[in-house]
């Protein structure tokens, strides 16, 4: 079963940086080192097994060793390992003395884990550098030179790759402790690190925008040591290699459901032949995704994958999310504010967009009168402006209700827009209309009302601005800016050619504000109407 989060997409404004760095570098290590390494093994593993009868004398020494190290099941599955793989030569050389046919690495594949556990341990191959180990125990002199001559053979053909240099082997963690680190940036295939770095960019970057690049870095790196750490609590003796970045991915994806907490995220879940999506609070994913590893861990098919360090990572990178959400809350709380809740509010905003144009186009003026005054208070909540044709449809729908707050605020709104937000005429006939309807009476202040009049004067209703300076006339008689008023009404009417109407309000400009600015301009050479 597979569940990963889907809800948003990278801002490419502010790219997650840090995590496109992490997959570049993993990818470069593997492609670029890694990828060349992959058959180096190979041909020491065939000598070895198929070649020389090294198994015959070190599979007990290493079982001796390892009962000395207090570890008797390792030892007896060493001595097992010795038998089955005398089975193996028997028939190997039965094959070739009846028919001539010669052994292959894939005849042993069944004890390469064997072999691989004893080269891995670095301790066993320093005693096995001396003249007569005592581990070997009591050999022929004869057995002894050949042992020595296929040892030296064998340490001629293996060399150890970049990988098992820079790999976690549990049991030596204290004695290369570099490995903690480095190993998470190392992979076993293409499919492994492709996969990892699939997970990393569709988690990672969700994360980042939260914490910063730092923060989210140093997290990650330590997520990786903390996954490392619990699984050498279970398996620190192990001498199997761990590789990977899915440890330290884990810890990103628990890091993920902390810092998220109860937000609604998108998932997408596949299971067997059948996937969909599903929405869910964020931090509900942590025990199931714990649960899914500890079910694999007891009860799935055997697998090299280390569901110990998955679980250690998911932990891990939750603690140190919470740590966080506890000592940088106000932090937290300002990014969730400016980098996600916009992209969640605009899913909203289009999903209730939808619904009110829907609901118009079916004639349910209520459904939409609702949707619209939604995605009017929604934006203006986020301090952004509505749009024009969401406030223009609001106010139509409004006009069955001419005493409601929504019609006068919508009303005021609209004639507050500017020039080329929506088209001069239709700002017009909103002012038209709000006039005839507004119950008790237009709402305007004489700042508004003045605002309007000059626009109308400028953009082709001179007679709409008239009537308007007639009321302020009476109203706002002495407000500083009624002269500037007249003026613009008696270019308006000059512009729509009503000339008798603009020379009107010139005479009436000079009778009524002789001492104004506007007045002087007017009857100045060159400014007749």
């Amino acid at each position: 079963m597979l569940i990963i989060p889907v809800d948003r997409k990278p801002d490419w404004k502010r790219p997650p940086l840090v995590t496109i760095l992490l997959v570049l570098v993993n990818l470069l290590i593997y492609f670029g080192i890694q990828w060349h390494e992959r058959s180096q093994m190979e041909p020491a593993a065939h000598y070895y097994l198929v070649e020389s009868r090294l198994p015959e004398f070190e599979f007990p020494a290493y079982a001796r060793y390892l009962e000395s190290d207090n570890k008797p099941e390792a030892a007896a599955a060493m001595r097992k390992g010795l038998e089955r793989w005398r089975r193996l030569r028997a028939r190997a050389d039965l094959a070739a003395a009846r028919d001539g046919k010669t052994a292959s690495l894939e005849n042993y594949e069944a004890l390469i884990e064997s072999w691989y556990v004893l080269d891995a341990d670095l301790r066993f191959s320093a005693l096995m550098q001396q003249a007569k180990p005592a581990v070997l125990g009591t050999v022929g002199a004869d057995d002894l030179a050949e042992w020595k001559e296929q040892r030296e053979h064998y340490v001629l053909t293996r060399k150890r790759s970049f990988t098992e240099r820079y790999a976690l082997i549990p049991a030596q963690a204290f004695e290369r402790p570099v490995t903690l680190l480095t190993h998470m940036f190392l992979h076993a295939s293409v499919e492994h690190v492709l996969g990892n770095m699939v997970f990393l960019a569709m988690v990672g970057y969700a994360v980042e925008i939260l914490l910063g690049g730092g923060w989210y870095l140093l997290f990650y790196l330590l997520s990786g040591l903390l996954s490392a750490a619990f699984y050498l609590v279970f398996r620190g003796d192990s001498m199997i290699l761990s590789l990977g970045a899915s440890g330290a991915i884990s810890g990103v994806m628990g890091m993920y459901t902390v810092l998220y907490g109860l937000r609604k995220i998108r998932f997408f879940y596949w299971f067997l032949f059948y996937f969909d999506f599903f929405k869910a609070p964020a931090l509900i994913m942590l025990p199931i995704w714990v649960g899914k590893e500890v079910f694999d861990l007891w009860f799935g098919a055997p697998s090299n994958t280390n569901y110990y360090a998955h679980i250690g990572g998911l932990l891990g990178g939750a603690l140190l999310a919470l740590a966080y959400r506890l000592l940088a809350r106000r932090k937290l709380e300002q990014a969730h504010a400016t980098y996600v809740a916009p992209a969640d509010d605009d899913k909203q905003l289009r999903s209730l967009q939808q619904s009110a144009y829907s609901a118009l186009s079916r004639l349910d003026f209520e459904r939409a009168r609702r949707d619209f005054s939604s995605l009017v208070n929604r934006t203006l909540a986020q301090q952004q402006a509505p749009q024009p044709d969401w406030l223009l449809q609001l106010f139509n729908l409004s006009k069955q209700a001419p005493a409601a707050p929504i019609f006068h605020k919508t009303a005021e709104m609209l004639l507050r827009l500017p020039k080329g937000s929506l088209a001069e005429d239709k700002i017009h006939q909103v002012y038209l209309d709000y006039v005839a309807r507004a119950e008790p009476r237009p709402q305007l202040s004489s700042e508004q009302s003045l605002a309007a009049a000059k626009r109308f004067a400028l953009n082709g209703q001179p007679q709409t601005a008239a009537a308007i300076l007639q009321i302020l006339m009476v109203t706002a008689r002495q407000h500083q800016q009624l002269p500037q008023l007249v003026q613009f009404v008696a270019r308006g009417f000059m512009a729509a050619g009503m000339h008798d109407k603009a020379q009107h309000y010139q005479k009436l400009l000079q009778q009524q504000f002789p001492l104004s600015e506007e007045s002087r301009l007017a009857t100045s050479p060159g400014n007749r109407y």
